[in-house]
């Protein structure tokens, strides 16, 4: 730790007054666009409705279809119908483990579990109809 030190103060002093007020002014322009970002950053909210799952992310709902499911996180595409880039450019979203608390992720993974597994039984249906 005192040779960290001694040579953090060495390159200080060494260097010239202009490197070492334009080192502080952009170690000062990083923390302050972190707390920036940190302060205008919106929280999502992940829920379950009487229409599904969705996703509130800077005020506007995203509609949620669950593609899989397992321990650790959750991956959802973002329901857009039925739109050119929809189909081309699909939105996914990423929900952790830890990024919800306890509770709520074990109820956001059992609907999307039902979810998935009536997806699968409902395209099997239709398969077999077709073919009779």
């Amino acid at each position: 730790m005192l040779v960290v030190a001694y040579a953090a103060l060495l390159q200080v002093y060494w260097m010239p007054a202009f490197w070492r007020a334009l080192l502080y002014l952009s170690v000062g322009l990083g923390w302050l666009a972190l707390l920036i970002r940190i302060f205008f950053q919106s929280s999502q909210q992940i829920g379950i409705d009487e229409q599904g799952a969705f996703l509130l992310d800077r005020g506007c709902y995203e509609r949620l279809l669950f593609i899989r499911v397992n321990g650790v996180q959750l991956i959802a595409k973002v329901d857009q119908g039925q739109t050119f880039w929809g189909l081309i450019f699909p939105k996914y979203r990423v929900i952790y483990r830890d990024s919800v608390s306890g509770d709520q992720y074990k109820i956001l993974r059992s609907y999307a579990a039902q979810q998935i597994f009536l997806r699968r039984s409902e395209d099997a249906k239709k398969r077999l109809s077709s073919k009779a």
